[in-house]
């Protein structure tokens, strides 16, 4: 069941971030964060008076906080990576935050079988095959170090993230996410008022589609923690990272944008992984 859950969150996670990725460069990331979590923040709050866990308790509260403190920082370093270098480079990079829940896993004892193992090492596998070809370096290109480092940096606070916001789901998982998403809309709301000093770009279709695509990141998150709670949050997390073949999918589909050779290969790749995850 929690492989199950886990599929389905990634699947979601691809549609948040195929619905974000096409207003990059045209809509202010900060007007996007806004909307996405402020449609979130509604989601939660209606799942939880639905199933009767409106639970503001000091278990959820401190974990939710901190972990959309890192979650901000997460997103502020990453958008500085992203100006100073290769879009493919950081997004590689930034893939390897799951590894930080997967270590945190493994530290507290949670089982894992030869299949789980195995699993996930083909996963990693496919995820490094899907990001090699943006990845490689162009004949008189330079990486950029600073862009390298600050990816690295942007994954690790991801990851912790991940891991407080499991610990505080234990009590009530919309109220935890609902409360990790405060950080970044006072940010966000503040970066608008007082710097750019409009909407952002936002119009009426965009904010619609925005607002799907918040919705797509509330329930993958409701799913990804009911996975982590069942399951294993470190095999949770690496299986996240098949959204970006879920992106690549949905471009095909709807964008008319062709797979490559290697994505095809790290799609079948993937599922294997997948398929020894839910031996």
């Amino acid at each position: 069941m929690s492989v199950s859950l886990a599929i389905a969150s990634a699947v979601l996670f691809g549609v948040w971030k195929f619905g974000i990725g096409q207003y990059r460069g045209r809509i202010s990331p900060y007007a996007i964060v806004l909307v996405t979590s402020l449609v979130g923040i509604g989601f939660y709050l209606a799942s939880a008076w639905h199933t009767d866990k409106v639970l503001f308790a000091p278990k959820d509260v401190l974990p939710g906080f901190v972990a959309g403190t890192c979650a901000l920082i997460a997103s502020v370093v990453m958008l500085k990576a992203f100006q100073r270098g290769k879009l493919g480079v950081v997004a590689g990079i930034g893939a390897s935050s799951g590894l930080v829940p997967l270590a945190y896993s493994i530290l507290i004892g949670e089982p894992l079988s030869t299949s789980d193992i195995a699993g996930m090492v083909v996963i990693m596998i496919g995820i490094v095959i899907f990001f090699l070809p943006a990845m490689r370096r162009k004949p008189g290109e330079i990486y950029s170090v600073a862009a390298i480092v600050l990816s690295l940096v942007a994954s690790l606070f991801w990851g912790l993230a991940i891991v407080l916001e499991d610990r505080g789901s234990r009590v009530s998982i919309p109220i935890t996410v609902l409360i990790s998403l405060v950080p970044q809309i006072l940010f966000s709301a503040a970066m608008l008022l007082f710097v750019n000093r409009s909407l952002g770009g936002l119009t009426r279709p965009s904010l619609i589609r925005l607002a799907g695509a918040g919705v797509a990141l509330a329930v993958g998150n409701v799913l990804f923690f009911t996975a982590a709670n069942l399951g294993n949050v470190g095999v949770v997390s690496v299986l996240t990272g098949l959204a970006p073949l879920v992106v690549a999918v949905l471009a095909l589909v709807f964008l008319r944008e062709r797979m490559v050779r290697s994505e095809l290969v790290a799609m079948g790749i993937t599922i294997v992984g997948a398929c020894l995850l839910a031996i």
